[in-house]
């Protein structure tokens, strides 16, 4: 049975270790709090890699290996692991975080957020979905929900309609993203000749497990690397912008960066 990496061990990562249970996947939980709220679930508790990378071999359907450590390994649990499928569970950008480290590994070089196609966007985008944004930071919400809206735990999040909010949706989060960027698959690269900066755009969307529960391909992550990996020279040796998206078919997060600075 396939591995299930869920990143987060709170009180919201028990409903992602009732899926992995049930679906008898090997699953890793990632917390750097030992008595997190999901700790007492774990077959295993490890705060040594070195073991952890010696046990998890033997890790048997069904059961659940607590990694304590920070979130900064989930990357290389990835390449390690190749997952069916990451949940997060926790306040961060997690398809972000992953591929910025991967960027960092492959080019040795830090990405920054790009406020500029931040505020690009935000002036672009439907005020209708528009949720919030910190150009600063680089990084826009969107959502049908609005801000002062909270979605249900056992949301199933239907692709036409709002049934907690009774609100029509005429397209998907997902789609409307895909199409204002013009990205028919996961991840396209645009090379814009004129002023020598690459466009690389991907957009991750998140796939409904369960009521309220939605996890990262892992073979999306697959693909992404595979495209990134094989485009190296071009990141190396030209400016580009990037943007991460991670989505479902009502809410987006959207990080931007770039690898320069004007």
């Amino acid at each position: 049975m396939s591995i299930l990496i869920i990143a987060g061990g709170g009180i919201f990562g028990k409903k992602a270790l009732d899926y992995g249970i049930k679906n008898e996947y090997k699953t890793i939980l990632i917390d750097n709090n030992p008595s997190c709220f999901c700790a007492d679930y774990a077959t295993q508790k490890f705060d040594n890699l070195d073991l952890f990378y010696l046990k998890v071999e033997k890790i048997e359907p069904g059961q659940i290996f607590l990694l304590i450590h920070d979130i900064s390994i989930i990357y290389e649990l990835i390449v390690k692991f190749q997952p069916e499928y990451v949940i997060p569970v926790i306040p961060i950008h997690l398809s972000a975080q992953i591929i910025e480290e991967f960027m960092r590994e492959k080019t040795q070089i830090n990405l920054t957020s790009d406020k500029e196609s931040t505020i690009i966007f935000v002036n672009s985008v439907s005020e209708d979905l528009l949720l919030t944004h910190n150009s600063e930071k680089g990084v826009a919400y969107l959502s049908y929900a609005k801000i002062d809206e909270m979605c249900p735990d056992n949301c199933y999040g239907p692709e036409n309609f709002c049934p907690t909010f009774k609100r029509e949706k005429p397209i998907t989060i997902t789609k409307y993203l895909k199409n204002f960027y013009l990205v028919d698959n996961i991840i396209k690269i645009d090379n814009d000749d004129e002023n020598e900066i690459l466009k690389l755009k991907i957009i991750i969307e998140s796939k409904q497990l369960m009521p309220g529960l939605g996890g990262i391909n892992g073979n999306d992550i697959k693909h992404i690397f595979r495209i990134l990996q094989s485009s190296l020279d071009l990141f190396l040796n030209k400016n580009y912008n990037l943007i991460i998206a991670t989505t479902c078919n009502c809410h987006g997060v959207i990080n931007f960066y770039k690898n320069y600075e004007i």
